[in-house]
């Protein structure tokens, strides 16, 4: 069965993480390849060494069908073992081996190639593996001294020369390959550490999320029966106060109660909605922030909020998730302002992301809701929306958290910037249709 799925290389090698360590081990052979054709060449052509070229072309031809079938192995989706891995290195072994013995054995300066197979081990096999297969490259060294077909050289006064020269080749060679080989393998591993890491982060993100998911659901179970107490009271309260003139200076208190009432009823209501149909819908950006802001102003009647909503056209999902976004940080813009007891404002505007993901093709929408409160100090803003934290506003930094987490969820990001006086920007980026 043929894989469909995308490749590295023009020449088929795939990407999938299970193939990485036998793509590597392909190229560094089609490099062990290129490094033997390179000696047997200048070794043939200018020193005019006596070889046998049909014999070591045909191992080098062996080589090149060892990687041909790596490159047929690297196309089904099922990994490579430790069992098969050790396999591929021990034909490695037995080949350069086989050529050794027609070159001189280990009077060979290029003897040293078993170096680059043996660090790959190393890196790659577990430790049985890998010390089977330094035994198996002592064991054709320790033979070579003894058997093998010696090298003709036809200037003997300078083959200590020749010798020094191709020392310092193999030497190059495979410092190259190993360090190749070895800080790939090292770079894998750290990445996969990397992911490791982010997704433990993300898990525990996620279960506080679900603790606090969990509790708000028992507030609101619990806050339904106080709040209908209290409407029942003020609304007795209200028919006592018909016919009694001195109450009547608390008529507008009443009111206030009354509409605060009905927003914590609304918003026990909204919790109880069908949270998957809520986030399947899709609605115009422009008009939903429209009715948002308008639900919002109830709830902050003293705080100005100016909206600039001019953008048209576009459309959003997940709108419950939007929305407790936009609320937690127009609530918090509020709390900026009256923390400050002077003249503020709350701006939000929604324009549309230019960035270089736009340019690419994904369209996205920034909402931007600013303050100019009191700010948020340097080392309180570098921990808000990742952990619990205390704000001088009495607040424990949650609805950020929940904020931070949504937008993630909805594919967008949040960031926060702040200076203590200078009020603060929050800039909600996400994808639209």
């Amino acid at each position: 069965m043929q894989p469909s799925f995308p490749f590295l290389f023009s020449g088929g090698v795939p990407v999938l993480p299970q193939h990485q360590i036998l793509a590597r081990l392909f190229w560094m052979r089609w490099a062990t390849i290129a490094g033997e054709l390179l000696v047997l060449a200048g070794a043939h052509f200018w020193l005019q060494i006596a070889l046998p070229l049909p014999a070591l072309l045909a191992l080098i031809g062996l080589q090149v069908l060892i990687n041909a079938a790596t490159w047929g192995r690297m196309r089904w989706v099922s990994p490579a073992g430790q069992g098969e891995l050790f396999l591929q290195l021990l034909l490695d072994i037995a080949v350069l081996s086989a050529l050794l013995f027609f070159s001189g054995g280990a009077t060979n300066p290029f003897v040293s190639f078993y170096l680059p197979a043996l660090a790959a081990g190393a890196a790659t096999l577990a430790w049985p593996y890998a010390l089977a297969l330094a035994l198996c490259a002592l064991a054709a060294y320790s033979g070579l001294v003894y058997f093998y077909q010696p090298l003709h050289i036809h200037d003997q006064g300078q083959a200590m020369a020749y010798h020094l020269a191709g020392m310092w080749i193999n030497f190059s060679i495979s410092a190259l390959l190993i360090t190749w080989f070895v800080t790939r393998i090292a770079a894998a591993v750290r990445s996969r550490d990397g992911e490791l890491a982010l997704a433990r982060e993300r898990q525990l993100q996620s279960q506080r999320i679900l603790a606090l998911g969990t509790q708000a659901a028992g507030a609101a179970h619990a806050l339904n029966t106080p709040l209908s107490t209290v409407a029942v009271i003020v609304g007795e309260i209200r028919r006592d106060m018909a016919g009694n003139a001195a109450l009547a200076p608390y008529q507008e208190d009443l009111r206030v109660i009354e509409e605060q009432i009905a927003v914590c009823k609304a918003a026990l209501e909204s919790m109880r909605l069908d949270a998957d149909a809520q986030a399947d819908r899709t609605a115009a950006l422009g008009p939903w922030l429209a009715t948002l802001i308008d639900g919002w102003r109830l709830r902050h009647p003293a705080v100005p909020l100016a909206a600039d909503l001019r953008w048209e056209g576009a459309a959003a999902g997940q709108l419950q998730d939007l929305s407790q976004i936009l609320l937690t940080l127009l609530d918090n813009a509020a709390h900026a302002i009256k923390a400050r007891n002077a003249d503020g404002e709350v701006r939000l505007s929604l324009a549309a992301d230019d960035s270089a993901a736009a340019k690419a093709g994904r369209k996205t929408a920034i909402i931007r809701v600013a303050d100019n409160g009191c700010g948020i100090a340097p080392e309180l803003l570098a921990r808000l929306g990742r952990m619990p934290v205390d704000s001088r506003s009495g607040g424990q930094g949650i609805g950020l958290m929940l904020a931070f987490a949504a937008a993630a969820h909805m594919g967008g990001r949040l960031q926060l910037r702040s200076a203590p006086g200078a009020g603060t920007v929050a800039e909600l980026q996400f994808p639209v249709s």
